[in-house]
């Protein structure tokens, strides 16, 4: 399961992507598991990634993975075996407090859950523009 990352839509296929943000616009550096044509390897085992100007993209995406857990809506951060880091999406302090959540920056409160304990796992899509 992947959290959180982006994704872009080039030359009609969905790309692992990495958004760079340069002094002539957003850019996208396309990344690809096996070889394709155009791309470079980083190593000889791979990734393979393409940059592209993100204009040429169809879309590009941050997605990240939302449910609930014991009633308080959360966004999956990371992953282990069994568990999910979760973050509250409340708003609310108190109730984050009350629900076991620890403060790890101003507003932000996470805590690890087990994940069979996460209800409604969804993927969210934002569109990023350049």
């Amino acid at each position: 399961m992947r959290t959180v990352g982006h994704r872009a839509r080039w030359a009609g296929q969905d790309w692992r992507a990495t958004p760079e943000q340069r002094g002539d616009g957003l850019w996208v550096w396309l990344v690809a598991d096996r070889p394709h044509p155009g791309f470079l390897a980083l190593t000889e085992e791979g990734p393979w990634v393409h940059e592209v100007p993100a204009a040429a993209c169809d879309a590009v995406l941050l997605v990240r993975l939302t449910g609930v857990w014991r009633g308080t809506d959360v966004l999956v951060v990371d992953e282990r075996p069994d568990d999910l880091l979760v973050e509250s999406r409340s708003g609310s302090v108190l109730e984050a407090r009350a629900a076991g959540f620890e403060r790890v920056a101003r507003g932000v409160h996470r805590r690890w859950v087990p994940r069979d304990e996460l209800r409604g796992l969804r993927e969210e899509q934002t569109r990023v523009d350049g």
